[in-house]
């Protein structure tokens, strides 16, 4: 099933052309391969609303992953607070993290906080380059990852 493209748990569905496919494959194999126990994607669903799979084996189910699909819950700067200390991020980088997980795009985070597109992409290259991570989806995941 999942060469088809179908995961049956909380009705989610990856085919083979979703642009995680590749990571989703990456996973699958690694827990079938028994060299990981679990793993979680963080994926955008068609509705562009974030969504976490968690995918798990157990050792009396040979050759099965078990999955479970959830929204991602909008994280507020408050509960996003750990994430501040532990990457040293400012709090105006917190704020816009925080509008990134409520599925705002940077011109709409500008506009919200008053500043130019410019200086959003200044605070996300910043983000990036402190949590160590590439893009925008690599700080949500993470944060989704450390957080939920």
């Amino acid at each position: 099933m999942i060469a088809a493209g179908v995961l049956g748990a909380g009705g989610a569905f990856i085919c083979p052309s979703h642009r995680n496919r590749g990571e989703f494959d990456a996973l699958a194999n690694r827990l079938l391969q028994g060299r990981q126990s679990h793993g979680r994607l963080l994926l955008r669903a068609g509705d562009d609303a974030w969504c976490l799979l968690d995918l798990a084996t157990t050792p009396d189910a040979i050759d099965r992953i078990f999955a479970t699909a959830r929204p991602a819950h909008c994280m507020g700067v408050e509960v996003m607070e750990p994430l501040r200390a532990i990457f040293g991020l400012t709090r105006a980088e917190l704020l816009v993290l925080s509008h990134l997980t409520q599925g705002e795009a940077p011109k709409d985070i500008g506009r919200k906080m008053d500043m130019s597109i410019h200086t959003v992409r200044a605070h996300l290259r910043a983000i990036c380059m402190r949590m160590g991570v590439k893009g925008i989806t690599g700080a949500l995941r993470l944060s989704f990852q450390l957080i939920n």
